[in-house]
């Protein structure tokens, strides 16, 4: 009895051990998308994406254009975006977004439903809005993005008119270097 009792325990032990390692490494699945540098880093990756990441506006029109294009028939959800931008995001801003990705969208099941039905591809294109906003700092880089997102469907017909979202985003310096990663996206209320 106390020998199946043992055993019992050591199995559960080396399951909960297993479960452990595979949550932390990820279950053996790798992002094809580079990993973000951590901001201890003094070497900083090439610049992600083609994107000249000495700019923080090359940075911010980059990422939101990668976040909000998708391809709703093989994307899981709107995150698939933003896990595609993930090269030019802040490591801890990745960390506080978690899997609340896909709120950054503004698009409902229903519609995102409809999209992936028809086959349609969501296009971003983003430019950098002529609001006023704070000073830049050393470390931060303030900015109002517009997002313009085109949607192009199999069938022509059945086209849709472009969508906009606004949105206030934050490039900031990634540790000591001279490299800008996205720190906050925050899409404006009341949008279509």
């Amino acid at each position: 009895m106390m020998i199946h009792r043992r055993i019992r325990v050591s199995a559960i032990v080396v399951i909960a051990t297993a479960l452990a390692v595979a949550v932390v490494t990820g279950c053996g699945h790798h992002e094809s998308t580079p990993l973000v540098p951590s901001t201890s880093s003094s070497a900083p990756a090439a610049p992600p994406l083609r994107v000249d990441d000495r700019d923080p506006d090359a940075v911010l029109v980059a990422a939101a254009a990668q976040i909000y294009s998708w391809q709703p028939a093989q994307d899981p959800s709107a995150a698939a975006g933003f896990t595609r931008a993930r090269a030019l995001l802040d490591p801890t801003y990745i960390e506080s977004v978690g899997a609340t990705a896909a709120g950054l969208s503004q698009v409902t099941g229903a519609t995102w439903d409809r999209w992936a039905a028809q086959h349609a591809t969501v296009t971003a294109t983003a430019h950098i809005g002529h609001d006023d906003h704070p000073a830049d700092t050393a470390t931060a880089h303030q900015r109002v993005v517009v997002i313009t997102q085109h949607i192009t469907l199999p069938n022509p017909a059945a086209s849709e008119p472009d969508r906009v979202v606004v949105a206030y985003m934050i490039a900031s310096r990634l540790g000591s270097t001279d490299r800008w990663r996205i720190s906050m996206i925050a899409p404006k209320e009341g949008q279509p």
